[in-house]
């Protein structure tokens, strides 16, 4: 077989690579809000807030990077799912990840630098690719570098778990509150490593990247030629 075919269902929605992968996200959105005057660079959310206020009072120069982030915080995304859809394997998984941490390696330097709106850009990219890991290869429901949807997955798996009594949807809502969490804490630990090492702490990050990427190379050196093989445990 060529890999092509997406791996057989995992027994699990959140491994614990979706839960460092939103630390990633939620550090790397803090460092940016932190250094880059306010701008999101995961949160496109708080962006289409950010410059519609701005817009509607005539501040334009504070409102347009919030609107310039949106299409290449977009380009990312189709970047990352152009790629991963032409065939969900573990190795492209990995090649997206190293392709994440050379960009986040990008964005420490260009901030070091002072470079303004600039600056932003590899970081938007990279939070846009990191959407289309763990998702389209089936190894998790839940996005990465943004919390309304896993907060909106939250209330509903509640919902459900309240209607049918437990179930299912309870450890639903358990990984989606943990997935919260973990966004929130790389959010906190984020911004006080920039306070006590600066844009140094960009390369935590890039190291939990680099270390998942060689994970999944590793995964998918066997799994990607074999996907009827047993998936390894998380």
């Amino acid at each position: 077989m060529n890999g092509t075919s997406p791996p057989a269902k995992p027994a699990f929605r959140a491994p614990r690579e979706a839960f460092l992968l939103a630390g990633v996200g939620g550090s790397i959105d803090a460092v940016g809000v932190l250094s880059l005057g306010g701008l999101f660079v995961a949160h496109m959310s708080g962006n289409s807030a950010a410059f519609g206020a701005a817009f509607g009072q005539g501040d334009w120069h504070r409102g347009l990077p919030h609107l310039l982030a949106i299409p290449i915080f977009v380009l990312g995304l189709f970047l990352g799912y152009l790629w991963i859809l032409k065939a969900r394997t573990f190795r492209r998984c990995a090649v997206l990840l190293v392709t994440e941490a050379f960009l986040l390696t990008a964005f420490a330097v260009a901030v070091r630098s002072g470079a303004g709106f600039p600056a932003a850009i590899p970081a938007l990219l990279a939070m846009g690719l990191q959407n289309a890991t763990l998702r389209e290869l089936g190894k998790s429901s839940f996005p990465s570098t943004y919390v309304t949807g896993v907060l909106d997955m939250l209330g509903k798996s509640m919902a459900q778990a309240v209607i049918g009594r437990g179930g299912p949807a309870l450890a639903d809502a358990r990984r989606a509150g943990a997935v919260w969490l973990s966004y929130a804490t790389g959010a906190i630990l984020g911004s006080a490593g920039l306070a006590e090492l600066g844009v140094a702490i960009i390369f935590v990050p890039v190291v939990i990247l680099a270390t998942l990427a060689i994970r999944f190379a590793r995964i998918g050196s066997h799994l990607d030629d074999h996907p009827e093989a047993p998936q390894a445990a998380a």
